[in-house]
């Protein structure tokens, strides 16, 4: 077994930009091979048309047929232009490789003028795709568990929840590795896959949690787990197939409470929640006529209590079935992330309004993270409490 050196700020990504990594899948056999960065997509879901780097080392920029070192340069998209200390020139067609061996920050501006900026390790591939940018950053591994902590839980969190949470948030990318493999990155930097946000919020305890499990992964047979967590559970996690997964054994839900029957997350503050919406904005969840809808009722729910269906009457007497998972994911576009923050829920007319009353917030599938901090003020290390979220797992360091 081995185990390898935690970088907080710096290191070679050559191998990486040129290679697109090092990890498969193990090939049957109890083996993975552990890469040594993992490539992040910057500012997923937004496209960028300018991008600025700063750095207080030199930056290395290159791409076929150009070098330069910089203490800035500057890529516009529209433009097509590439500026630098060292003068200005067209933009090459071949991605750009930015290096650097100290934290460098990146300005990003979108096509709507709003712009991001956040401070990166190591190495940027920015490559230009018509007029706007897609941008990875490779990042040493455990560099990227102690950042994804630092946007994802609390430091003040018992030590043993986030070492549950830096192998979780370890494991993750390496199953994305394993089964993806089209890609140039491996996972994007929003909730569609897990938070990242650079390097400048990365406080002491999740560099401990990161260091103190360097290297472990939990695995299905021969191949990283897949990992899935979110806040607040309410007291029962989730299937996986409750949100379109493939259904896998240790992906099948659990109740989390104590033997007291007290739910491990009681603590969030969405344990239990309660909303009033008028018939309007539930309409729009509904993706219904505000004036068509006479009432609304759970009509069908999974083992855990979630809603699967919810039944809509109409105000002409006919009836409309609705999932529960589009309702959930509707009302997190149009009435905002915590207004119904889960699928654990009751509704209920009173008057022209409607009460929503529910537990939890999030998908429910895999490790609740308020759950993992209530396991660990309960005495539970962090093995123990990835074996009850993800039972019939292993954990193993790589």
């Amino acid at each position: 077994m081995r185990r390898h050196a935690f970088l907080v700020l710096a290191g070679s990504a050559v191998e990486a930009l040129s290679t697109g990594g090092l990890a498969a899948a193990a090939r049957g056999e109890e083996r993975f091979d552990y890469p040594s960065q993992i490539r992040v997509r910057l500012f997923a879901g937004f496209d960028v048309v300018r991008v600025d780097v700063a750095g207080d080392a030199d930056l290395d920029v290159s791409a076929a047929g150009l070098r330069f070192s910089s203490r800035r340069m500057s890529v516009d998209g529209p433009n097509r232009s590439l500026s630098s200390d060292a003068g200005a020139v067209g933009l090459p067609a071949d991605p750009l490789v930015v290096m650097s061996p100290q934290a460098f920050a990146v300005t990003a501006t979108f096509r709507s003028g709003n712009s991001v900026a956040r401070r990166y390790p190591a190495a940027l591939r920015i490559s230009l795709a018509s007029d706007h940018f897609t941008i990875v950053n490779l990042v040493d591994v455990e560099t990227y568990v102690a950042a994804t902590l630092s946007a994802e839980v609390s430091s003040g969190w018992p030590a043993e929840a986030l070492r549950a949470h830096a192998i979780a948030a370890r494991t993750y990318p390496m199953r994305r590795r394993a089964v993806v493999r089209s890609r140039d990155y491996d996972v994007n930097d929003d909730t569609s896959s897990q938070v990242y946000r650079g390097v400048d919020a990365i406080a002491a305890p999740f560099l401990s949690a990161a260091q103190s499990t360097s290297g472990q992964i939990l695995f299905s047979a021969a191949t990283p787990a897949s990992v899935l967590y979110s806040s607040a559970c309410g007291g029962h996690t989730a299937a996986v197939a409750e949100i379109g997964g493939q259904p896998v054994d240790y992906l099948n839900g659990i109740p989390d409470v104590d033997a007291r029957g007290a739910a491990y997350c009681s603590h969030s503050p969405y344990f239990h929640w309660r909303n009033s919406l008028a018939a309007s904005s539930l309409a729009r969840a509904l993706d219904a006529s505000a004036g068509d809808i006479a009432d609304v009722s759970v009509s069908e729910r999974w083992p855990d209590g979630r809603v699967k269906t919810l039944t809509v009457m109409r105000t002409d007497g006919s009836r409309k079935l609705v999932n529960g998972r589009t309702f959930y994911s509707r009302a997190l576009a149009t009435l905002g992330y915590k207004v119904i923050p889960s699928t654990l829920f009751d509704v209920a007319r009173a008057g022209e309004a409607f009460v929503i009353s529910g537990h939890g917030v999030g998908h429910g599938v895999g490790m609740c993270q308020w759950g993992a901090r209530g396991r660990a003020e309960a005495g539970m290390d962090a093995a123990q409490i990835l074996a009850a979220y993800f039972p019939g797992t292993t954990l193993r360091t790589a």
